[in-house]
């Protein structure tokens, strides 16, 4: 009995130490126009929980999961001046990183006993729930700190500290929603298709 309650009380603390390890990279994302070691430590602290999150529940992600991961934490945060200086990049991000993401939640919902092809449709939902989800936080630390995270800003070469902007919030949200919904969708037909082929869930 006494082994239960400590193990329960464990799981509790693991919860805790991973929510506020994601509070703090919500916040950090939040001012992501910062210093270069800020952007460098934000980078590395999303591999980390990621990998802490995988240890702990044991969800066995592969390679290519923390390859994935990798790759978003450098473009949204160490290299997150790109955002202010190439007007596409954060286009390229809303519909590649979709695609990456569906591969992670492709690997745990396999855990699921239903077919092949409806986990790669709960998968889609899933990080199309995502998506949405993250344009509403962006909306919402936007009304609350004016972080620039919604619209397409530019820096002002002449005048570095001034942001210019070149696409309103409204169409910003929209289309970088659409872009998410290409690559999640791009996922679940390529998905599909390769399964028809290989039979094997451990490609996709």
């Amino acid at each position: 009995m006494a082994v239960k309650k400590e193990a329960a009380h464990y799981h509790v603390k693991r919860i805790v130490a991973m929510a506020v390890s994601l509070f703090i990279l919500v916040v950090l994302y939040t001012f992501k126009n910062i210093s270069t070691w800020t952007r460098a430590g934000s980078t590395i602290w999303l591999v980390l929980v990621f990998y802490i999150i995988d240890h702990y529940l044991n969800l066995k992600f592969r390679w290519r999961h923390y390859i994935f991961i990798l790759f978003i934490a450098t473009a949204s945060f160490f290299l997150s001046q790109l955002y202010f200086l190439v007007p596409s990049y954060d286009k390229f991000l809303h519909f590649i990183q979709p695609v990456m993401l569906s591969s992670i939640v492709f690997h745990l919902v396999t855990k699921l006993k239903i077919k092949t092809h409806w986990k790669l449709i709960f998968t889609f939902f899933i990080v199309l729930g995502s998506v949405g989800l993250f344009e509403l936080g962006e909306y919402g630390l936007d009304y609350i700190f004016d972080s620039k995270l919604q619209g397409v800003f530019i820096r002002d070469l002449q005048s570095f500290e001034k942001l210019n902007i070149l696409m309103d919030r409204l169409d910003d949200t929209m289309i970088d929603m659409a872009l998410g919904f290409l690559g999640a969708a791009g996922y679940l037909l390529a998905g599909a298709f390769l399964f028809d082929r290989i039979k094997n869930i451990h490609y996709l």
